[in-house]
C-alpha cells in the first residue's frame, strides 16, 4: 500500500504525479491513498466522488476530509524540518522521498523498481516528493486516467463552448500557453517571455500553415492579464477564464505551443495533441508533428523536470 503526500506544487505537477502513481497501481495492483490531492478534488470526477471505478485508489485515509488534511499538512512539514535538521525524516513505515531541483542534477524514480514494487506489496509505504515516475505505465493505462480526470460541470461545458466557437475562426487552431507568474523567476526567468515574442512565434506559425494552405486562431491561457494590442494582425481568442477551463482548452486544440511546463505537457497528453515546446524566444519552428513523449529532441539542462 503507497500513502502519498505530495502538496508543493500546483495543479498540473500533481496531476502528473498522482497519475505516474495510479498507472503504477493499477499495472501492479496495490492499494493507493493520495492525501495531497485535497486541494483540487473538487475538479474531477474521480476525485470528487472518491471513486476510481473498481480499483483500490482513494484521496482519503481516514474517510474525514479535514482530518486527512490536517494529517496531511503535519506529514509534510515533518518532512521538511527532519530533512532540514538531521538529512533524514523517522517515520512508523517505509519511506521514499524526492527532492526537487530546478538543474539537470535531479534524479528520477522509476516506480517499477523492483525494491519498491517488493515492498508496497508486503506493507504501507509513505511516498513524499514529486520527482516519481512511471512513464510505460502512464501510458499504457492512459484511458483509464483520462477518465478519473475528466472535468466536472459547469468547468466541462465551458470548455466544450469555448472550443465549438474558436475552432469556426481557422482551419487550425493553435493552443498558446504563455506562462508567466513563477516564471519571472523559475530557472532564473529564461522562459518568462515577452507578448512581442510571443506574437513573433504565432507569426512564424500562421507562415508555416499558409504554405500548405491552412489558417490559424491561437486560443491564448495565462495566469496574467495579456495586452491583445501586442498581437496585432492575429487571429485571437482570449479572456481570463478559470485554469480549469484553460486546461482543458488547450487539450482540444490542435497544436499547443508554449515554455517547458507540466501544465502544456498535461493538455497535450489528455488530448493526444502535438506539443511545441518553445526553449528560446527567437525559436525557429517547423510544421508540429506529435510525439508521445511531450518533449522535444534537442537536449536541455532541466529536461529531465519534464520527463514522463
Amino acid at each position: 500500500m503507497v500513502i502519498l503526500n505530495s502538496q508543493n506544487s500546483q495543479l498540473a505537477n500533481r496531476l502528473w504525479g498522482f497519475s505516474s502513481f495510479i498507472a503504477n497501481s493499477i499495472e501492479h495492483n496495490y492499494p493507493l491513498v493520495n492525501l495531497g490531492f485535497y486541494k483540487y478534488r473538487k475538479y474531477f470526477e474521480a476525485t470528487q466522488n472518491n471513486y476510481f471505478g473498481n480499483y483500490p485508489i482513494s484521496i482519503k485515509r481516514t474517510g474525514i476530509g479535514f482530518l486527512d488534511y490536517f494529517y496531511s499538512n503535519v506529514f509534510k512539514n515533518w518532512v521538511s524540518i527532519t530533512h532540514k535538521t538531521i538529512g533524514k525524516t523517522p517515520t512508523l513505515y517505509k519511506f521514499y522521498c524526492t527532492k526537487f531541483k530546478e538543474d539537470k542534477t535531479t534524479t528520477l524514480f522509476d516506480l517499477n523498481n523492483a525494491s519498491f514494487i517488493n515492498d508496497v506489496k508486503k506493507q504501507k509505504v509513505l511516498v513524499h516528493g514529486w520527482m516519481f515516475r512511471d512513464s510505460i505505465n502512464i501510458r499504457k493505462h492512459r484511458d483509464k486516467i483520462l477518465q478519473f480526470f475528466k472535468p466536472v460541470e459547469p468547468y466541462y461545458s465551458q470548455v466544450i463552448n469555448e472550443i465549438a466557437h474558436a475552432t469556426k475562426l481557422a482551419d487550425v487552431l493553435v493552443g498558446v500557453h504563455i506562462r508567466r507568474g513563477d516564471y519571472a523567476t523559475f530557472v532564473n526567468g529564461k522562459w518568462f517571455y515577452t507578448d512581442i515574442q510571443y506574437a513573433d512565434i504565432m507569426h512564424q506559425l500562421t507562415q508555416i500553415y499558409a504554405k500548405v494552405g491552412k489558417t490559424c486562431a491561437f486560443f491564448i491561457c495565462s495566469n496574467e492579464d495579456i495586452n491583445l494590442n501586442n498581437f496585432s494582425s492575429l487571429t485571437l481568442l482570449y479572456k481570463p477564464r478559470h485554469f480549469m477551463v484553460d486546461l482543458y482548452a488547450l487539450a482540444k486544440c490542435d497544436v499547443i505551443i508554449g515554455p517547458p511546463s507540466t501544465f502544456s505537457q498535461w493538455a497535450a497528453f489528455y488530448g493526444n495533441k502535438p506539443l511545441v515546446m518553445l526553449l528560446t524566444a527567437d525559436q525557429k519552428l517547423e510544421m508540429p508533428k506529435f510525439n508521445s513523449s511531450l518533449l522535444p529532441d534537442c537536449d536541455f539542462s532541466e529536461k529531465i523536470l519534464y520527463t514522463f
